[in-house]
């Protein structure tokens, strides 16, 4: 993670000039970079209107009847307050409109009510919210950690100070989640390194405070918070219950050398999970992943087959799609568990992929005892808010599908959808829309070599390598430090990016098993082993 002390923080900090970090492509290629253009061909991102540079709104039906008008005041490193074009250029990372994400939100359950609710008369920000409603503002923001979804839950009337609101915000939540680690043993002692950088930076926030910083001084302490908060989250592992997982997904069947590199990266603390992202349903490909799924289960694995990739589904027919469905199912009828629907709430997945999803549940349910798994697509305002993580929640909420579905987890992809601070708040909320279900993190990537190039980084804007590390520490974190988890972070072009990490295991004949600190793997198999092993400490 970029050091707070060598590198500048939040506005003007230069973020608004800054290219992708290294792995992501300019250019636009297969896999995700197509999904966020064509939100934006489909008119799902806000587009400027008006000569105050304000978005279109996008209001739901919840907004409707009266409303109250809010003045924002979004202040510099310098304490002077900003235009919203100002703001703009920071909110976006220099992208332009691609990165113009604000959007409002309820409080409690994190659905969008509107989509670009800011703008500007007379030099003013103002936002427009619901009557009687408590509401929050997010909007993609930069610290030294990166950038984050920055929530600032609103007053109700009046104006706000939004970076020393969110910062205040943070800091309060931050409470209950030391208070929470604080009576647990093993790597939640406060003699660990984990929780002792937690308590000491939530101590310099709380000293900020005490000192008198004023909110003309929001983004300093804002800076103070972000780093509290990442910190938090990484020593949230100490509170991952005895079965969750740690797991990695697998694009490809790999070779027996890459196998080892999936357990020794996995599974050194606890049980560890691949995910099978299986497109190839020929009788030769499900051959060679029955003997990966086989092997990997017998190394103690817990071993995930994906239905349908999100990619892919818009391509199959019905019948094309049920003929899938029952030649996986028949190949491949002893794994552990099975992804059911992928990435719901993406607005390429054709139609009906909420009833493809139900269907595939209950095929599981019928023919195996395997556990279901449902992955939403992660996104709180860079895209239609009817495609927002919360709002397909709640549509799925009374569904069959979900009466079903034993786990419910997000796929993450942070340089298209910035989720930094709110990582904790994501999982929290997600736990209260579905209670009784397991919540996951059961996709996450970053740097990708065809993944999406959207302005946002996180963790480092120059190294991919401590990029993707500080990310798997936080997001595994946040995703496993509560009762209902599951498993995390299940990272994206797992063999592909140990190949091309520093000291990657692309194969080679490599023996992983008795490598002392990681020796054999690369950044992210050393970051998911790290994960492991703290997460299965003594008293964890």
């Amino acid at each position: 993670m970029t050091d707070p002390a060598s590198a500048p923080a939040g506005p003007g900090d230069g973020a608004s000039r800054l290219p992708g970090p290294p792995g992501a492509p300019e250019a636009a290629g297969r896999g995700r970079i197509t999904r966020r253009r064509a939100l934006l061909a489909a008119g799902g991102l806000a587009l400027a209107g008006g000569a105050a540079g304000a978005l279109m709104t996008c209001r739901g039906p919840d907004e409707v009847g009266p409303s109250t008008t809010i003045t924002l005041v979004l202040r510099g490193t310098d304490g002077a307050p900003m235009t919203l074009a100002q703001a703009r250029a920071i909110q976006s990372a220099g992208r332009g409109e691609d990165g113009y994400d604000d959007a409002l939100l309820d409080s409690t359950t994190l659905e969008v009510i509107a989509i670009g609710p800011l703008y500007e008369e007379d030099g003013a920000i103002l936002v427009d919210v619901p009557g009687g409603r408590d509401c929050a503002l997010c909007l993609s923001w930069p610290t030294s950690q990166g950038y984050s979804a920055l929530i600032a839950d609103l007053p109700r009337d009046g104006s706000a100070e939004v970076l020393a609101l969110a910062a205040r915000g943070l800091h309060q939540r931050q409470r209950a989640a030391l208070a929470a680690l604080a009576g647990r043993g093993g790597p939640a002692s406060a003699s660990t390194s984990a929780l002792g950088a937690a308590r000491a930076a939530h101590e310099a926030t709380q000293s900020a405070i005490d000192s008198g910083i004023g909110d003309e001084q929001g983004a300093r302490l804002l800076e103070f918070a972000a780093t509290a908060q990442i910190a938090i989250d990484t020593a949230l592992i100490g509170a991952a219950p005895p079965g969750a997982l740690i797991g990695a997904t697998l694009t490809e069947a790999p070779s027996p050398e890459q196998r080892g590199a999936v357990v020794a990266a996995t599974g050194p603390g606890r049980q560890g999970a691949v995910r099978l992202v299986l497109d190839d349903v020929s009788a030769p490909a499900l051959a060679a992943w029955r003997e990966t799924a086989d092997a990997l289960q017998r190394a103690g694995i817990h071993v995930m087959g994906q239905i349908c990739d999100s990619e892919a589904l818009a391509a199959l027919s019905d019948p094309d799609f049920d003929m899938r469905l029952d030649a996986l199912l028949t190949a491949l009828p002893g794994l552990d568990s099975w992804e059911v629907g992928n990435e719901l709430g993406g607005d390429w997945l054709g139609e009906d992929p909420v009833g493809r999803a139900t269907r595939a549940a209950r095929a599981v349910k019928e023919r195996t005892g395997a556990l279901t798994v449902l992955t939403l697509y992660y996104q709180l305002g860079q895209a239609g808010e009817q495609g927002a993580l919360f709002n397909v929640a709640a549509s799925l909420a009374a569904g069959e599908l979900m009466g079903l579905v034993d786990v419910v987890g997000i796929s993450v992809y942070p340089q298209s959808h910035p989720l930094g601070t709110a990582a904790d708040r994501v999982m929290s909320a997600l736990a209260d829309r579905f209670p009784g279900k397991r919540v996951a993190v059961t996709e996450l990537g970053y740097g990708g070599e065809d993944l999406d190039d959207g302005p946002w980084w996180f963790g480092s804007r120059e190294d991919v390598d401590a990029a993707r590390s500080a990310l798997i520490a936080q997001v595994t974190g946040a995703a496993l430090g509560r009762p209902q988890a599951w498993g995390a972070p299940f990272w994206w072009y797992f063999l592909g990016d140990e190949a091309a990490g520093e000291g990657g295991a692309g194969g080679g004949g490599a023996d992983y098993s008795g490598a002392p600190e990681g020796g054999g793997l690369g950044a992210v198999g050393r970051s998911l082993k790290q994960a492991s092993e703290r997460a299965s400490a003594p008293g964890s």
